[in-house]
């Protein structure tokens, strides 16, 4: 118990920041200043950076209070959330130049 402790401080803080860029992508476009070169799509990308801090918090969850034989249950979730977030996150972001030419 004491290991999980020693991550649970470092992850929820990170899924509370990712949670109030999340917010602020949604309601106000606003982007932190090395993201907005490559986001085209600032709601998309915010709704990713929630769907991380969730999965996140359900992992920490996991990883706190969850005896450990049911932990690869629980966390479960929070690895597709992850995986899902990527996904929307790269929609979020400008495609690659491609070359023109014949």
């Amino acid at each position: 118990m004491r290991f999980g402790l020693y991550f649970s401080v470092p992850i929820g803080a990170a899924a509370l920041l990712l949670a109030a860029s999340g917010v602020a992508a949604i309601s106000r476009g606003w982007l932190l200043p090395w993201q907005r070169r490559h986001i085209v799509r600032p709601r998309l990308f915010g709704w990713a950076q929630l769907l991380v801090a969730v999965a996140l918090g359900v992992q920490l969850v996991g990883l706190l209070v969850v005896d450990s034989a049911y932990r690869s249950a629980v966390t479960m979730p929070g690895v597709v959330g992850l995986l899902f977030a990527l996904v929307l996150s790269t929609r979020a972001q400008r495609p690659p130049r491609t070359r023109q030419g014949g």
